[in-house]
């Protein structure tokens, strides 16, 4: 996967170097106020997902510049983390941002009336035990669903068509701190077919530092269409290490500025896994400047009963190295980095661009997984709305590199619950997305879209390896497609949201609906 048995450092520290120099001076909302005091109360609490609205609103809030040290390990970012960003960014709006002081109160209302006990506990009115919970009913509905197909070579095997699913569901959700170190949530769901124990989570903490044992999905990067090592879009069971707020590094290391660091580790128990190989990721995240954020993604498959290779403490250290074995472990690794431009007084923009390799030295340089993208945080004149566009690049496996998330001693490939762990193109191909995102009536209403042309590479047969693309031959070619959420908070104890995703190609379509509603406690 490297293509050294060491990261390129002097590379990476050349571009940042680069990006200071051009990033002028800080942006607004840099500089320490104390009297906004901290929202996060608890030390310790569960993670939100990725696609949840406040994880999204405090990314905004941080690219507009109104958070000083937004810096999550991953995609899923503890709630505590959430609460600080945007109760920052409301203290900070009317002074240093007034256009979108609306925006930044209602997003701060919005999550006070979701979170109430860790609110009621940053403001002094007691230890809860519960910081918030909810009750949801609604239904689901989806029509085309495949599994991502398995194995290489000769035995490579077509993508699997699954059964529709469509039904009624209910469920729970409940996050509390039963002791100042410790932290539950719990998230289980009654749907179309079973019981399904959903998301949970047990967080021990302290400080800057939190444990977690659970089922949750696990995502790296900035790309808002995937990412190049872990997407976040499967839950798995892990146990993960991780900071919940960035650090600073001692000695001559502090001049990396805030610090995040992320790792876990997991076991695949399915049938596509034959032997159940273990599963491990991290990622390293710094931020040397208030406008520039760099990191380094990296996740293995290894080992497991069928491997011929055991996994002694030298492998698996050869493995964290970077060092490649012929049948020990695939990996995949990236780096991205993240530049919020010196705009703001015409537009505001952030870009951002991860750059990795799959299982070979030199797949760095010859055939690099590329998301680019560029966002607009809030459209002058329009604070609401948030604009933004991205470009994701595959290339076809070539001079002696294999094909992306496919590997020749793990059939199952980079897939868990027949979904991709890494971009959703699921290997060879490319993706064109646009989205945009608007907050209304003070964030109580929230739309947000995305429209897409992907292409997964051409059909058929490609000696000797059998397409370099999880989906292909069934879903090759050119498809296109649209991700719809629609949410409305019509009072302080309820919540109603819509989701529509469709995805057309040649001679097939996949299509799922989502209605939900939540009583909030």
């Amino acid at each position: 996967m490297l293509p050294q048995p060491s990261f390129p450092t002097r590379r990476l520290l050349l571009l940042v170097g680069v990006l200071v120099l051009l990033a002028g001076g800080p942006g607004v909302a840099q500089q320490p106020d104390t009297a906004t005091g901290s929202a996060s109360g608890p030390a310790v609490s569960p993670p939100l997902p990725a696609e949840h609205w406040a994880v999204r609103a405090a990314e905004r809030a941080e690219a507009m510049g109104l958070v000083r040290e937004y810096l999550p390990a991953q995609r899923s970012v503890p709630v505590v983390t959430i609460a600080d960003a945007l109760r920052e960014a409301a203290a900070r709006a009317p002074v240093e941002a007034p256009g979108v002081e609306s925006l930044a109160r209602g997003w701060w209302e919005r999550f006070a009336e979701e979170f109430p006990g860790l609110v009621a506990h940053a403001e002094g009115r007691g230890s809860p035990v519960v910081l918030g919970a909810a009750a949801t009913a609604g239904y689901r509905h989806h029509t085309g669903r495949t599994e991502a197909g398995s194995g290489l070579f000769g035995r490579r095997t077509e993508p699997v068509t699954l059964p529709d699913r469509s039904g009624g569901v209910l469920g729970a959700s409940l996050m509390a701190r039963p002791t100042r170190f410790l932290a539950v949530a719990t998230a289980p769901e009654f749907g179309p077919e079973r019981m399904e124990s959903g998301r949970w989570d047990v967080t021990v903490g302290w400080r800057s530092v939190a444990v977690s044992v659970g089922e949750q999905p696990v995502g790296y990067g900035p790309g808002v269409g995937g990412g190049v090592v872990l997407s976040g879009t499967s839950r798995m069971p892990r146990i993960e290490l991780e900071t919940v707020r960035p650090v600073t590094l001692p000695g001559f290391l502090r001049y990396l500025g805030p610090t995040s660091f992320h790792t876990f580790a997991s076991r695949f128990s399915e049938t596509r896994h034959p032997g159940d190989p273990y599963f491990w990721g991290m990622r390293a995240a710094i931020r040397p400047h208030p406008r520039i954020s760099a990191a380094v993604n990296r996740a293995a498959i290894f080992g497991g009963d069928s491997s011929a290779t055991p996994a002694t403490p030298g492998n698996l250290l050869r493995m964290f190295l970077g060092i490649l074995s012929r049948d020990f472990e695939n990996q995949v690794v990236s780096a991205d980095f993240r530049y919020r431009l010196p705009t703001e007084a015409v537009i505001p923009l952030t870009a951002y661009l991860e750059w990795g390799a799959e299982d070979a030295a030199g797949a760095w340089w010859d055939v690099p997984g590329r998301v680019v993208g560029i966002s607009v945080p809030a459209v002058p004149r329009l604070p609401g709305l948030a604009l933004g566009a991205e470009w994701a690049r595959f290339p076809l496996e070539c001079c002696g590199n294999p094909p992306w998330y496919l590997h020749l001693a793990f059939p199952g490939g980079w897939v868990r619950d027949g979904r991709p762990l890494g971009h959703p193109v699921g290997g060879e191909g490319s993706e064109y997305l646009f989205r945009g995102n608007a907050d209304l009536a003070g964030g109580r209403v929230r739309l947000d879209g995305r429209v897409f042309l992907r292409d997964r590479g051409d059909r058929g047969f490609r000696p000797p390896i059998w397409s370099g693309n999880l989906y292909a031959p069934d879903r090759a070619g050119s498809s296109t497609g649209v991700d719809l959420h629609a949410a409305w908070r019509p009072s302080r104890r309820s919540d109603l949201s819509l989701m529509v995703q469709r995805e057309v190609g040649d001679g097939w379509t996949e299509q799922r609906v989502n209605a939900r509603m939540a009583f909030l406690f």
